[in-house]
């Protein structure tokens, strides 16, 4: 008798070569499920993606029915990671993107940031902590979050750093709210400074590309200077006070083929907690520096060693598109969450895209704050644009099997926003698909050797 079948979870089928030419992963995200299966399989489950199946076929049966085991067949249909947006803007977390200035000239820098530049004042840092404050309060949320950035160096702008960070805490005591604050920094600064952040900032991100050699060269001076023994002596002072933080890295053509020298380098200097690497993206500086991104298969080569380094040495390493342990719908609030005040005072969703004169700010630029009035005033046609960019609105994610670790990736990175929904960027999508893979495989194996060790000691 023939039974029907209807696939009810998310479904993919992964060619794996290192296996057989004949061998495919079953790939269930929604449902954390993985497992090998050979061609004929595949094409069972190839079918079911398309419409129901009918069989009495006795071994296929036997296989439909396992799945069916696994609540991945003829059940209700499964949720799918989602999140929900409001009409209007109630945010209650920001980054104050303090200073058009820095102290830095990175070949790369998104910015173009120079030695000098606009600062943002004190009143209007302080009115953007009202908003997010009086938005917790009425929403009773017991905290908030306040982040320093800048498309310059944010301790360049240290009275109105401080100014804010005390007036926030001051408001969120009188308030019984939890201020939560977080910076990324260049790492150049005074011993003092460093010290005062250790003190007062929860989470820290220093930027910072790794040997003397190459941070030297990707991330000098604005004179030309070397920079490297600053950045040093800032993480070894957040090293002699346990300080927990992140060394966010970009990759080059300059550390192709060097990542993993660099990566053993930073382990056996600074031991940090977590690396986040990052391959460059074309922008702001680069047109004019000529720095150009590593070679995409090389990054993947040596981003699978750079994973594995890690694991030896208990140091968690991070690439932005393989988020295995995550379920997204999004890649990063820039659709629909984030509030970034730049220091003119427009709200951008994206500490990308901090200037006017960015081509990507009429994207991601939705408000400015009203000098008048002090307050925050709203596109409500671009917030909603942005939060409606959830990777199922991704026609080119739609069947992919890594849109749910990536969220359908940076939207910064977007080569056309004519075409956001239609058009990824295919050097990123390329390493988010081999570097999820890979993770895949590895998770799926730990799963089979730990079965098995189980079973050996029953």
């Amino acid at each position: 008798m023939k039974r029907t079948y209807a696939l009810s979870a998310d479904c993919y089928i992964i060619p794996y070569p290192e296996k057989g030419k004949h061998s495919y992963i079953a790939y269930f995200p929604i449902q954390s499920l993985a497992f090998e299966i050979n061609e004929d399989a595949a094409k069972i489950l190839k079918s079911l993606k398309t419409k129901p199946y009918h069989t009495d076929d006795p071994s296929v049966k036997e296989f439909l029915e396992h799945l069916e085991s696994l609540r991945v067949i003829n059940q209700s249909k499964e949720a799918q990671p989602f999140i929900p947006y409001s009409e209007n803007p109630e945010p209650t977390r920001t980054i104050l993107l303090l200073s058009e200035k820095c102290n830095l000239k990175c070949l790369y820098c998104y910015n173009n940031a120079q030695s000098t530049g606009v600062m943002m004042p004190i009143r209007m840092a302080r009115d953007t902590i009202d908003t997010i404050i009086r938005n917790a309060v009425t929403q009773k949320i017991g905290s908030i979050e306040l982040g320093f950035h800048g498309g310059g160096e944010p301790t360049m702008n240290w009275s109105v750093l401080t100014g804010s960070f005390y007036y926030a805490s001051e408001i969120c005591r009188k308030e019984g709210i939890q201020l939560n604050s977080s910076i990324c920094t260049n790492g150049i600064m005074s011993a003092e400074k460093a010290q005062w952040i250790v003190e007062n900032i929860n989470d820290i991100a220093v930027s910072a590309d790794g040997t003397p050699e190459i941070q030297n060269k990707q991330r000098p001076f604005q004179n030309g200077g070397e920079s490297f023994n600053k950045v040093a002596s800032t993480l070894d002072i957040f090293n002699s006070h346990r300080k927990f933080y992140a060394i966010r890295l970009t990759a080059t053509e300059y550390s192709e083929g060097k990542l993993i020298q660099v990566i053993r380098f930073l382990i056996d200097r600074f031991h940090p907690p977590i690396i986040c690497i990052e391959p460059l993206f074309v922008c702001g500086r680069c047109e004019t520096s000529g720095c150009k991104p590593p070679d995409d298969d090389h990054f993947i080569e040596e981003m699978i060693e750079a994973y594995k380094l890690g694991r030896e040495n208990k140091i968690s390493v991070q690439y932005s598109g393989n988020r295995m342990s995550l379920l997204l719908s999004r890649f990063c609030g820039a659709q629909g969450s984030n509030f970034f005040i730049t220091p003119r005072g427009d709200v951008t969703a994206c500490l990308e895209v901090s200037s006017r004169e960015d081509p990507r700010a009429d994207f991601f630029m939705y408000g400015n704050y009203d000098r008048a009035t002090r307050r925050f005033l709203f596109d409500k046609y671009r917030f909603k644009r942005l939060t409606e960019n959830q990777v199922q609105s991704f026609d080119s994610c739609s069947d992919c099997f890594a849109k749910w670790h990536c969220g359908g990736d940076c939207l910064a990175k977007t080569p056309d926003f004519s075409k956001v929904t239609v058009q990824r960027n295919a050097y990123r999508c390329k390493i988010n698909k081999a570097l999820t893979r890979d993770s895949l495989i590895r998770t799926m194996n730990e799963q089979i050797e730990f079965s098995k060790s189980v079973v050996a000691g029953l």
